[in-house]
């Protein structure tokens, strides 16, 4: 092949990226799964020309090359382009749609989205929502997922809703947690000390959190060292009350 031809097979390229986008913007958001509309259109174009030449040894494998790489060039060009710029992003990916806001369904906005009451309502029930009234706003996200806030009658009661304080956690996985720490106005050394006083190191708990009384409150890995201390610790007591057991 000439280096015209490869020039055309790029062009054709993004040319025909530049179509799948704009038909999968036209046809809506529920087409599209979890992925946005430009992540989507190069999987599925990429899967197409690499499947041509993998199927026929007849079929040029350096045309495929090229028109893999435009796209490549074209979705990094492009993803550059929604970080930048929120007309861009808006452009290419569009924008949330509200499809119920206070307990009502925008019926307009369903339409717009191609998607029936009926749909809806199995979506929210898959966020636990029997009934759209009971939804304060809910939005078609631009990667085609659903999203739900209950509304303030029917949200769950919680310490900090009745005006109490709540645990803070202060370690994940054996690592501080800096928020938690600050929020607590606790050090990493003095939680180190407080758990060492426990028998148990930092890096062998799970989570860690600290109660509004100021105790700590522990999980430790599985399979940690201090988990291993405590079962044999465990094990000893249950064997010795075994033992004075059958020596009385």
């Amino acid at each position: 092949m000439a280096f015209a031809d490869y020039l055309l097979v790029a062009a054709k390229t993004a040319g025909f990226f530049a179509l799948s986008l704009t038909v999968f913007r036209l046809m809506g958001k529920r087409t599209l799964g979890d992925l946005e509309p430009l992540d989507f259109v190069v999987v599925l174009a990429i899967a197409e020309i690499v499947g041509a030449p993998l199927a026929d040894p007849e079929v040029p494998v350096l045309p495929a090359v090229v028109a893999v790489l435009t796209l490549a060039s074209l979705q990094i060009g492009l993803a550059h382009a929604v970080l930048r710029s929120r007309r861009a992003a808006e452009l290419l990916e569009g924008k949330p749609l509200p499809l119920v806001e206070g307990g009502r369904v925008l019926r307009h906005n369903l339409r717009r989205a191609k998607m029936t009451e009926e749909e809806l309502r199995e979506r929210l029930r898959e966020k636990g929502f029997l009934d759209p009234a009971d939804v304060e706003l809910a939005l078609l996200e631009t990667d085609g997922m659903l999203s739900a806030l209950p509304r303030p009658e029917v949200t769950p009661v919680t310490p900090r809703y009745l005006g109490r304080e709540s645990s803070t956690v202060v370690a994940l996985m054996g690592r501080p947690v800096e928020d938690g720490l600050r929020e607590a106005g606790l050090s990493a050394a003095e939680l180190r000390r407080r758990l060492r006083c426990r028998g148990v190191r930092l890096r062998d708990t799970e989570e860690v959190l600290i109660g509004p009384d100021g105790r700590l409150h522990l999980t430790l890995a599985p399979g940690s060292a201090s988990a291993r201390r405590g079962t044999r610790r465990a094990r000893g007591l249950r064997s010795g009350g075994r033992k004075r057991r059958g020596r009385r």
